[in-house]
């Protein structure tokens, strides 16, 4: 009686399991590109292609620093492109009173020529905007705690986000009081009074 073989048989279960390991490593690529960030992504299409993207985060932070440059504002607004998108830090010691939720007059009409730089890409990317404190307490009249102010400076700039022109629905606000302080080595050589100013701040992330 013959024998039977299994060899030839059996040879798709190896086909099979390359298969299943081929599509493993897919899903696993799709996975770490899904938590490259918009930034990142821009950036790796513009070195691939040698050209810069029209509507990148990069050349809107471009767009911003001529502006800051050109008005002398650098102590007033800063940015920074990070892997969770643009950042514009806006100075809250002089945007507003100390103690107060309102912008300064003089400075709405700067902060609004910075903000409707962001307005042909409202249809694009979402705005966050975050309130900072420093660590003083505070119990001003109307304003209970640093929470409130850091909530309600992030609330005022929010609204004249919307008045240049970005819907509502893509903006959210944030208010962290004191509890996300900048790194102590942004702040070498700073005395003790410029970094209490420096952790008092509104961001508006672009992402």
């Amino acid at each position: 009686m013959q024998r039977r073989t299994y060899g030839s048989d059996e040879g798709w279960l190896l086909s099979y399991a390359d298969l299943i390991t081929n599509l493993l490593i897919f899903f696993a690529m799709m996975l770490g590109a899904a938590e490259v960030s918009r930034s990142r992504m821009q950036e790796i299409a513009q070195e691939l292609s040698g050209v810069e993207q029209p509507a990148s985060l990069a050349s809107i932070q471009k767009e911003i620093d001529e502006k800051i440059e050109r008005q002398g504002l650098e102590d007033m607004i800063g940015t920074e492109l990070t892997d969770v998108g643009l950042k514009l830090s806006l100075n809250s010691g002089l945007m507003f009173d100390s103690g107060s939720a309102a912008i300064r007059l003089e400075q709405e009409s700067v902060l609004d020529s910075m903000l409707g730089t962001l307005v042909p890409y409202g249809g694009r990317y979402d705005f966050a905007i975050e309130g900072h404190t420093d660590t003083t307490p505070y119990g001003g009249d109307g304003i209970r705690t640093n929470w409130d102010l850091s909530t309600d400076r992030a609330n005022a700039v929010r609204g004249r986000l919307e008045l240049v022109g970005i819907e509502s629905n893509r903006i959210r606000v944030e208010g962290y009081a004191d509890t996300v302080p900048i790194a102590d080595e942004e702040l070498d050589g700073l005395n003790e009074q410029e970094r209490l100013a420096r952790h008092r701040r509104v961001i508006v992330r672009v992402y």
